[in-house]
């Protein structure tokens, strides 16, 4: 187990110092593969002792191993959702694949509250929070009034169309300004949880200790084999059972916290992985993992605490174990000299037949304890002997199964990382088209932009000469009506109209140059929009292709995923095969432990014929052997009393004739008795020397039994010593096929949950393939519309058919109708060319007639200045003619002055009577006067006859001035509509881009989603491929 905890510790450091360099940028597109698998706790696996635990220990543990797997088995499948920073609805969307993740808690025990401090985290306080919350909620409402106003200046500059377009381009920046918010927030978060789990591992000294309690408990082990080996039997063998069962459950409890201790341990990797792998959990889901650690972090300081616990237990135990040995050496020594005394005794008691009987019966039942003993440790090492050898079968087929499964897994990892390589290879170079596309898109706004800061500077410059005209359109009828009032004004302002006049001269000369700059820099524009046009849609054509590839890749992978579905439904019936022939091994195992038991017994109850045999032959001998000695007693004592009686006799003499006649008989009866006896003596030292020979033949055998029983004791020494390195190895083989039985499980799981994908995208696909079929419809029902309004435009009779084709639509036979509209187009470019064409001639039309116009006005001009040069002279000859006008009033005043002078004194001179001829004179000379201020008030009539007529051709000129002016104002409005059209034509185009840009932008997030479904699928096949155990771990 030692080794096994090693190997653990190398690949954690391994999976620690290789972490694969994940750029959060790319993190959505991109993944890698990971450096480590990725395997779940499995929930049916409590311990991973073969014997099951006892106690509330093993309780608690199988209740906190579910919950963690729980919380790591929602680890995949998303994260919490996460508030947008402007609450638009496109960025909560974006948040919702996350799904939402539920933390559990384990059922057997108390949540923990820990401080964030205490576990190295960087939490942020209240205040902090509320401020923060503050700043966001400005920059959202200055983020806010700017779309306001940008709303309002494009709903000004551009129709609806372009205001969506700028609208859904408003909330694309703000998403991705919004996105790096977020992943400046996760990068944050990433950080913390690195180094919240640098900190776990430093802080996992837990395994050195394990490693510590596993040396002690070897060492015990060892200690305790010794003792087995050197202790005989005794009253103590009930306390060394005992300690035997504390040590199995010291032991069963350390494997139980080791099995703990790896389960952290991998859990910690994962926590690693899942926090450097995604990258874009949200702040959330981070606080969530936070949780987690920390949870995870409280268990292994229960662990360590449980360790601590069973370190005093295994110091207890070994106390115990040491007190025992003491009490087992005190009983060997106590036995040692109660057989010393037994054996003292029992050459005391060998004079009485009753204590020989007494011992020979204790040496019977110890005897008979012996061979049971030996008995038991023949039958245990033929059954760990023939276990044994079945624990090395088990272990060659597993090991055989798991190379096997490591080989198919080598070569589907192999080939899921050339997949995966390729979709990478795939997905950068989408990106960098998709970069592209935008800085195409971007350069093309601009253009758009430039153009309509251009238009819009001609649009003011039009509207400011219209302006100024018609100021000084205003300020020339004041200027006339003043000239009407008075002539002499307008002669004197007729200079600064002349000057004025050149001037609009030069200005209109310098406006028609500039709408002629503009016209041709607005064609030059609209030949690089129709060229920008056409590579868009050579690259639309590229993308529909890569999207085509795209979806045969897709089904590639799907037939992939089936062929792995496949293969893992042969794992799992491999697996049941060879669950049957573990079944069967194991069926066949009791059966031949149950034979195995029955000869034993048989050979038990043979060997104890056997030993009651010997054990008879014994007892009889030791019966002849006390009747032998007893014959010899009686023998001496008779010899001896025949001797004293022959003495008596010598003595006594003849006087006893008829007591030596009866000695005689005694004697001859005692002879007789003598040779009877030794006849018996001899039939029983016979009966002796065969037994004794028989006894000798089971020495031998005895002998070659005690040999054997050595010989079995050491191999039964090294047997056990071999079994529990096959014991651990077989824990190690029953953890990994528990391991393998639990990703079958996740497998099985992971089966159904692709299973559930593959409807939900089966389900999308045919949503997906319904819309593709209404967007063709669409399609071909525009084109439809779209070909009918070409044969309006063009005429049917315009362009000919192909071969005699009938009429085709779109949806019948798509070549054809293909065919017949690039006709159509062409004849409709064919038309537009001529239509530029004659355009042009008409421009140039239009130009000469403006040239002629120029002439004419030219012509006009000079005979306005002649006109203006006679007015002068006019005017000149009105001064004159005014003063003398004036004079002339003058004299006629005088001369009225005089005639009323002359009427007075004629009147007087009447009451004189004064002379006739002077009166008549007088009255001559007022008449000729008279006459003479008729004269020149006809002249002035005439004179202002001719004013009128120059004031009426003059106000003819300034009409037709004023015509000209309009007609030059209505060429400049018919111009800037045609700016206008234009404009609008670029601002349509640029919006039917813009759409073919959104298109293209949700087939790529199509193209994306699948992407991404198809690296789950590869994540999760990956882990079900990488999570079988190798031989090497």
């Amino acid at each position: 187990m030692s080794a096994a905890l090693n190997a653990q510790a190398d690949t954690s450091a391994q999976s620690s110092g290789t972490v694969p360099d994940i750029s959060l940028g790319s993190f959505t597109s991109t993944f890698s593969t990971p450096a480590r698998k990725l395997r779940i706790p499995s929930t049916s696996t409590g311990t991973t002792a073969v014997s099951p635990p006892n106690g509330s220990f093993s309780k608690r543990r199988a209740e906190e191993a579910t919950p963690i797997s729980k919380r790591f088995g929602h680890a995949h499948d998303g994260e919490e959702e996460e508030g947008d920073v402007l609450d638009t609805p496109d960025a909560r969307k974006g948040s919702e694949p996350w799904g939402d993740a539920t933390d559990v808690s384990a059922p057997g025990r108390p949540k923990r509250t820990r401080s964030a401090g205490s576990k190295g985290g960087i939490n942020l306080t209240l205040r902090d929070q509320e401020k923060h919350i503050d700043a966001l909620k400005k920059e959202n409402f200055n983020i806010k009034l700017k779309v306001h106003f940008l709303e309002e200046r494009l709903a000004q500059l551009a129709p609806d169309q372009i205001d969506a377009a700028l609208k859904q381009n408003i909330n694309l920046k703000i998403e991705v300004q919004q996105r790096g918010m977020e992943l400046k927030k996760l990068k944050k978060l990433v950080l913390e949880l690195q180094r919240e789990l640098d900190h776990l591992q430093r802080a996992g000294g837990a395994q050195s200790r394990a490693r510590e309690l596993e040396e002690k408990l070897e060492e015990r082990e060892r200690e305790l084999r010794e003792l087995r080996r050197r202790r005989g039997v005794g009253p103590d063998d009930g306390a060394l059972r005992e300690l035997e069962t504390r040590n199995a459950e010291l032991e069963e409890e350390l494997e139980n916290v080791r099995g703990l201790l790896e389960e952290n341990t991998e859990e910690l990797e994962r926590l690693r992985e899942l926090a450097e792998s995604r990258g874009d959990h949200s702040s959330l889901g981070s606080e969530r993992w936070r949780r987690q650690a920390e949870e995870l972090e409280g268990e292994n300081e229960d662990l360590r605490a449980r360790i601590d616990e069973l370190e005093e237990l295994v110091t207890q135990r070994t106390d115990e174990r040491d007190d025992v040995a003491d009490e087992v050496e005190a009983l060997k020594l106590e036995l040692e000299d109660m057989q010393r005394r037994r054996e003292a005794e029992s050459i005391e008691r060998s004079e009485s037949r009753a204590q020989i009987l007494e011992e020979r019966e204790g040496r019977e039942a110890v005897e008979e304890g012996l061979n049971a003993v030996r008995d038991k440790l023949a039958a245990a090492h033929i059954e760990i002997q023939q276990k044994e050898d079945e624990i090395e079968m088990k272990n060659r087929e597993i090991d055989e199964l798991i190379a096997e499964h490591q080989r198919i897994v080598e070569s589907v990892e192999d080939e899921w990382r050339g997949e995966v390589d390729e979709a990478k290879g795939q997905m950068e170079e989408l990106r960098d088209a998709l970069e592209q596309r935008d800085a195409e898109c971007k350069e093309l706004r601009l253009h758009v932009d430039e153009y309509e800061a251009n238009a819009e500077d001609l649009h003011q410059k039009f509207e400011a000469t219209l302006l100024h005209l018609e100021r000084e359109a205003e300020e020339k009828d004041n200027e006339l009506e003043a000239a009407n009032r008075d002539l002499e004004a307008t002669s004197n302002k007729l200079y600064a109209f002349e000057e004025e006049n050149e001037r609009l001269k030069e200005e209109m000369n310098r406006v028609q140059e500039d709408e002629a700059h503009e016209r041709d820099r607005l064609e030059q524009l609209a030949a690089a929009l129709k060229q920008k046009v056409a590579s868009l849609k050579a690259d639309l054509q590229e993308l529909t292709d890569l999207y085509n590839v795209r979806d045969a890749e897709a089904q590639e992978h799907r037939a992939r995923k089936e062929e792995l579905a496949q293969h893992i439904e042969k794992v799992v019936q491999e697996l049941q095969r060879e669950r049957g022939v573990r079944e069967r091994l194991e069926g066949d195992f009791d059966k031949a432990e149950k034979d195995h038991e029955d000869a034993l017994r048989q050979e038990r109850r043979a060997m104890e014929a056997k030993e009651s045999a010997l054990q008879s032959a014994l007892n009889d001998l030791a019966r002849t052997q006390s009747l032998l000695t007893q014959r010899e007693a009686d023998l001496v004592a008779v010899q001896t009393a025949l001797q004293t009686l022959e003495a008596d006799n010598k003595k006594l003499g003849e006087s006893h004739t008829t007591a030596r006649f009866s000695l005689q008989l005694e004697v001859d009866r005692l002879r007789r008795d003598v040779e009877r006896l030794e006849d018996e003596l001899a039939r029983a030292r016979k009966e002796l020397d065969d037994r004794e020979g028989k006894g000798r033949d089971r020495d031998g055998v005895i002998d070659k039994l005690h040999a054997e029983n050595r010989d079995l004791a050491a191999q039964l020494a090294a047997q056990t010593q071999a079994r529990l390195n096959v014991s651990e190895k077989l824990d190690d083989a029953q953890a990994s096929l528990r391991s393998s039985e639990a990703e079958t499980t996740n497998l099985r799981m992971r089966v159904s949950e692709l299973e559930q994908r593959l409807s939900k995208d089966q389900r999308s696909l045919l949503t997906a393939e319904a819309q593709y079929r209404d967007q063709l419809t669409e399609r071909n029902t525009l084109l439809l519309t779209i070909y009918q309004y070409m044969d309006k435009i063009v005429g049917v009779d315009k362009t000919p058919k192909k071969h005699g084709q009938a009429e085709t639509k779109p949806f019948t036979n798509f070549t054809v109708f293909h065919d017949n509209l690039i006709t159509r187009l062409k004849a409709l470019s064919h038309i537009q060319t001529e239509f530029e064409k004659r355009v042009k001639e008409a421009d140039q039309r239009y130009s000469d007639k403006l040239a002629d116009m120029r002439k004419q006005l030219d012509l006009r001009w000079k005979q306005i200045d002649k006109f203006e040069a006679s007015v002068k002279t006019l005017a000149e000859a009105k001064a004159v003619w005014r003063k003398k006008l004036s004079a002339k009033d003058g004299e006629i005043e005088a001369l009225q002055a005089t005639n009323s002078a002359l009427q007075a004194h004629v009147v007087t001179r009447k009451g004189n009577q004064a002379d006739s001829m002077e009166i008549r004179a007088l009255t001559a000379r007022v008449q000729n006067a008279e006459r003479r201020a008729i004269n020149f008030q006809n002249q002035l009539a005439q004179s202002e006859e001719k004013l009128t007529l120059v004031n009426q051709k003059t106000t003819a000129a300034d009409n037709k001035w004023e015509a000209r002016v309009k007609e030059f104002e209505s060429r400049l409005k018919i111009a800037e509509e045609k700016v206008k059209r234009e404009r609008q034509g670029g601002n349509e185009r640029a919006s039917d881009l813009e759409k073919e840009l959104k298109l293209l932008q949700r087939q790529l997030e199509v193209a994306n989603k699948r992407t991404s479904t198809l690296n789950e699928i590869i994540e999760s096949a990956g882990l079900s491929t990488k999570g079988s155990p190798g031989p090497g771990k």
